[in-house]
């Protein structure tokens, strides 16, 4: 686990930077901040308008997450500044433009830019490197941004959303650019709450949608809805713990099922 980085504040210690306990009180994991059973391939970031945990290794992020609301869906432009993220420590490779030219791979968002048009700079963050992972544009431009789509319909209907972003790798996985890895899958998992409702609200009857997409050829010719599974599957296909801050009696139940839209 990266050791602190950041300098002392007039407040107190220093920030844990990089650690868990730097984005552990960010509403963006209220639900539980996933683990894996090895946290040494893990750098924590606190974008503020979503959190994420990155590889080195990989050079994607491993997950991200964020809550969606109506405060979020502004009507601010986008703004499509990819960039290096410059909250990486120096020690770290900082992925770039370069590395997804000529790829085959289009730079495919976990947090989406349509789900921060709040303002200017949560729109920007979107285009950090460290949101992005390798997607084939038949992924990118369809069933994963039709989910992207229906996720925001539910919020202009009242929804409220804590998400979760990331993909599955294979072993060994596929490289571009400067080694920068690409999944075999991506997955998503979305506990609907309405308006109002937060992380006490969460119950064996609230939904929870998770899909897991193939990152292949062929992938387009299905809707969204067609790789819908269970957050369990998901968990055995990543190797990650999802939903941990929800009591265990309800985790079991929504967890378990795979809901439908």
């Amino acid at each position: 686990m990266p050791t602190p980085e950041a300098p002392p504040t007039a407040n107190g210690p220093p920030a844990l930077r990089g650690t868990e306990a730097s984005i552990s009180s960010s509403v963006h994991v209220a639900l539980g901040t996933p683990r894996d059973a090895d946290p040494s391939d893990e750098y924590f970031i606190d974008e503020h308008s979503f959190v994420l945990s990155y590889s080195p290794e990989k050079r994607v992020p491993n997950w991200v997450a964020w809550q969606l609301d109506r405060a979020h869906l502004g009507h601010i432009r986008r703004k499509d500044d990819f960039r290096c993220d410059l909250a990486l420590p120096a020690r770290f490779y900082r992925v770039k433009e370069s590395d997804y030219l000529h790829s085959g791979y289009d730079r495919g968002h976990m947090c989406p830019s349509a789900d921060r048009q709040d303002s200017a700079e949560d729109n920007s963050q979107t285009f950090l490197f460290t949101n992005i992972q390798p997607q084939l544009h038949e992924l990118n431009a369809g069933p994963w941004e039709q989910l992207e789509g229906y996720a925001r319909l539910r919020v202009q209907h009242g929804a409220l959303l804590y998400v979760v972003a990331g993909g599955v790798f294979s072993a060994p996985f596929p490289i571009i650019g400067n080694r920068v890895a690409v999944p075999a899958a991506n997955f998503k998992i979305i506990v609907v709450l309405n308006q109002g409702q937060g992380p006490r609200d969460v119950d064996e009857s609230t939904q929870v949608l998770a899909v897991l997409m193939p990152n292949r050829r062929g992938v387009g010719a299905s809707e969204w809805t067609e790789y819908l599974t269970s957050v369990d599957a998901i968990e055995r296909a990543s190797g990650y713990d999802f939903l941990s801050a929800i009591p265990e009696r309800v985790q079991r139940v929504i967890e378990a099922r795979t809901a439908r839209p």
